[in-house]
């Protein structure tokens, strides 16, 4: 059998325990980043709710509606109430909560001027 010349140069076993600590830190801070990402960043429901609440109140101010209502669509209730906005006549508060399984949603709240005709 030969024998090896010169040194060998290897790690020790408190350097590779290092390594594995400083790698498993920035394996979780990378975790953490990424939920806090996925938390923070709208759903496809979301953006779906958003989408119907908003071609709602567009709805209404084109034809004019300031009943409140309510509808469903998907298992969701969209709640639409329409209240003056504090003292000025020709303004209108519209909300719209969306409600699924008791629980909110999504809501949008809006201060919509209406004709003179309609703020009477």
């Amino acid at each position: 059998m030969a024998k090896l010349k010169g040194k060998i140069k290897a790690s020790t076993l408190l350097e590779v325990i290092v390594a594995m600590v400083v790698i498993l830190i920035v394996f979780v801070l990378a975790t953490s980043i990424y939920a806090n990402v996925m938390r923070s960043s709208p759903s496809v429901k979301q953006q779906h709710v958003k989408a119907i609440i908003s071609g709602w109140i567009t709805e209404s101010i084109a034809a004019g509606n300031w009943k409140d209502e309510v509808i469903t669509i998907d298992s969701m209730a969209f709640q639409k109430t329409v209240t003056p906005y504090q003292t000025y006549p020709d303004l209108r508060l519209v909300q719209v909560i969306a409600i699924e399984q008791g629980k909110e949603i999504g809501v949008l709240k809006l201060v919509v001027k209406v004709g003179k005709d309609e703020s009477e």
